[in-house]
């Protein structure tokens, strides 16, 4: 069953913690060295652009709720559904006996 994706102590994402991470490696590496430091920019740069491209492309920005989240949804009510189901007749779904091979015509 898909699971909805955690946030990190109920208020950060994850994908804000990896942005962070990478501005952190941008940093170190810009401290350490000023020209790997503008290539680890302008690689950030291209994937942050790209990301970008991708979320107004496919519509994460918009607002409006993801696929993953409606079928998420729908698994859990067609769940909850069945354990009504079951409770209400619990006999239904447990194991028949076999047929006993001696009694048989």
């Amino acid at each position: 069953m898909p699971v909805p994706s955690e946030r990190i102590a109920g208020w950060l994402s994850p994908k804000w913690l990896v942005a962070g991470a990478a501005l952190a490696v941008f940093g170190i590496l810009t401290s350490y060295d000023l020209r790997l430091g503008l290539a680890a920019g302008a690689l950030l740069g291209v994937v942050g652009a790209m990301w970008l491209y991708l979320a107004v492309r496919y519509g994460s920005l918009g607002g409006a709720p993801s696929r993953r989240t409606a079928l998420v949804a729908q698994i859990r009510a067609r769940e909850a559904n069945r354990r009504s189901a079951a409770a209400r007749n619990p006999g239904a779904s447990a194991a028949q006996d076999r047929a006993d091979p001696a009694e048989r015509p």
